[in-house]
């Protein structure tokens, strides 16, 4: 998950002129639109006429391209835009890796699969409201919610280069033991090695579904000041091209739409995940470049 290892945002691979080429206007008149749709935004620019173009990076279940057909809360939420905006939705699979460059070199419009805001990010793309929080969690057999509850256990284990790691290493000291994936992590927690499972709380809820014995928690629901990762919760967005006002506009409108008539917390809370997900700051929170 792409919560808390910021990976690496890019650089801009195609000059701002190609860029401003690559963008064709679509709205009220475009190949997307017809007398029975009228879009809620007119002349919305995107890359192809009349199409919304998206990367999907695969990240369930938030969002997942399965073979062509992508689903997931960050599809849903994207699907539901491009409706009311009379534009087709064309996905491409993405990467981490790739997705910002793809944005920044004008092949896509935006891409999904719980991207953080961060200022290294921004240098090449812009940002729609956030979606949802991006949170840590914690995984344990004895009930633990909190960072106070990690500090009488014995051995903790989490992802190395998370943004908690450098301040539970203050906390807990040698207790802290750090992994490079997620599945030698659970391995550990699986086999009694580990008193507790730190990890990005969207993948933990799939990770332990159906696990008997254990409690999935989400560490930001009862903060702790000495975690800047949790007193300040990288929020998920949808990168954007940068510049693109009309764009921006139209997935700010259709997601706080979403979130005020409660769209949003449902599609968590269908999940698996809990409502504490959806509460964002009232401004966004773009993650410091570190």
């Amino acid at each position: 998950m792409n919560t808390y290892r910021l990976k690496g945002a890019g650089i801009l691979t195609a000059s701002a002129i190609a860029l401003s080429l690559g963008l064709t206007a679509c709205g009220g008149s475009s190949g997307a639109s017809t007398a029975s749709c009228t879009p809620k935004h007119q002349g919305i620019q995107t890359v192809a006429p009349g199409k919304l173009t998206v990367g999907v990076i695969d990240i369930p279940p938030f969002s997942s391209y399965n073979s062509g057909k992508p689903n997931g809360i960050d599809i849903a939420i994207v699907s539901k835009i491009a409706k009311d905006e009379c534009l087709e939705p064309a996905y491409q699979q993405a990467t981490y890796a790739d997705a910002v460059q793809s944005i920044s070199g004008g092949n896509i419009d935006l891409a999904v699969g719980t991207i953080d805001a961060t200022e290294k990010r921004l240098k090449a793309v812009d940002f729609s409201a956030s979606t949802y929080l991006d949170g840590m969690g914690i995984v344990s057999k004895s009930g633990a919610t909190t960072v106070s509850d990690l500090e009488k256990m014995n051995k903790v284990g989490t992802i190395d280069g998370y943004l908690w790691v450098e301040d539970l290493k203050k906390i807990l000291g040698d207790k802290l033991v750090t992994y490079p994936s997620s599945v030698e992590l659970k391995a550990d927690f699986d086999a009694g090695r580990l008193d507790a499972d730190v990890d990005a709380y969207g993948v933990q809820v799939l990770q332990f579904k159906g696990a008997s014995g254990v409690k999935v928690a989400l560490a930001n629901e009862k903060p702790d000041a000495r975690v800047g990762a949790i007193a300040h919760a990288p929020e998920a967005a949808f990168p954007m091209t940068k510049g693109n006002k009309s764009l921006q506009d139209a997935l700010n409108a259709g997601i706080s739409a979403q979130r005020a008539d409660g769209t949003i917390t449902k599609l968590l809370t269908d999940a698996g995940l809990s409502e504490g997900l959806g509460k964002v700051a009232e401004k966004q929170y773009v993650v410091p470049a570190s």
